[in-house]
């Protein structure tokens, strides 16, 4: 890890926030098939998403020197459940948001939260390890400018805030679900460091100047969760990690990849 910089340079680092694809071979598996022909190879020089957050390319800053984020987030939200394609690859199931359920405030600045989905496996990687899943919470600003937070799921008890979605999820292409009695603010886990960057949507048309948030501490769902989801995706709906193009990635956390649970070799 590099030592922190003073806010001058982070000014310089800091932009908050395809393509191949990677299939997931189980819950817990990080072994996944071999990426996807793009049909749009990036160029060399692209600044696009996901990438691999690995501690090279970290650059650790005082707390101070990132814009905080304050989420305000609805506890009993009612979203609209759409199957976007399952089981196409650049297809997911994504929650629609009503305006008025949530917004973040970056800094000085207001996005509204649009729709939030989810990946299987995740889409980001940590040092070459991927969680199970990932879920991306997509704001937009008045001025049309997008921030998504990528929040990481890993393995473990049932979660409640996800099982009225998770318990239905709409199975055909083009199924929609009203979801009632969402907590939208049971989504964001409790502690918010995290590695920012600016990158790109992850799906077609892969649109650059997204800034991403990506909260170093997952969240937890059930094994059968995990399974329900990724039934409607047999191959994985995950695009494969793209080149940081010498990109720097700001992080208020000087321990990533610790508070991320990364364990050598394995993330479970």
């Amino acid at each position: 890890m590099k030592a922190p910089i003073d806010w001058l340079a982070v000014a310089l680092l800091v932009g908050l926030i395809g393509p191949p694809r990677m299939a997931a071979t189980g819950v817990d598996s990080l072994r996944v098939a071999g990426p996807r022909k793009s049909a749009t190879p990036p160029s060399s020089i692209s600044q696009q998403s996901p990438i691999d957050i690995r501690g090279d390319d970290l650059q650790v800053v005082k707390k101070q020197a990132v814009p905080p984020l304050t989420f305000h987030y609805s506890t009993h939200a009612t979203v609209d459940l759409e199957n976007t394609g399952s089981p196409n690859e650049e297809a997911t199931v994504r929650a629609n948001v009503a305006a008025g359920d949530g917004e973040i405030r970056v800094g000085n600045r207001v996005y509204r939260l649009v729709q939030f989905h989810f990946h299987t496996p995740a889409e980001h990687e940590v040092d070459e390890q991927r969680f199970p899943m990932e879920m991306h919470l997509v704001h937009k600003a008045a001025d049309s400018s997008t921030l998504v937070i990528g929040v990481f799921l890993r393995a473990g008890a049932a979660n409640a805030a996800l099982a009225p979605m998770f318990s239905q999820l709409p199975k055909q292409s083009g199924a929609h679900v009203t979801v009632s009695q969402v907590n939208l603010k049971a989504l964001i886990p409790p502690h918010e460091e995290s590695a920012r960057y600016t990158g790109s949507l992850t799906t077609p048309p892969f649109t650059e100047g997204v800034r991403w948030v990506v909260i170093a501490q997952p969240i937890v769902l059930s094994k059968g969760q995990i399974a329900a989801f990724a039934a409607l995706f047999p191959e994985g709906n995950s695009r494969h990690v793209q080149p940081v193009n010498g990109r720097h990635v700001a992080t208020d956390d000087s321990h990533f990849e610790r508070d991320e649970g990364v364990p050598a070799g394995r993330i479970h």
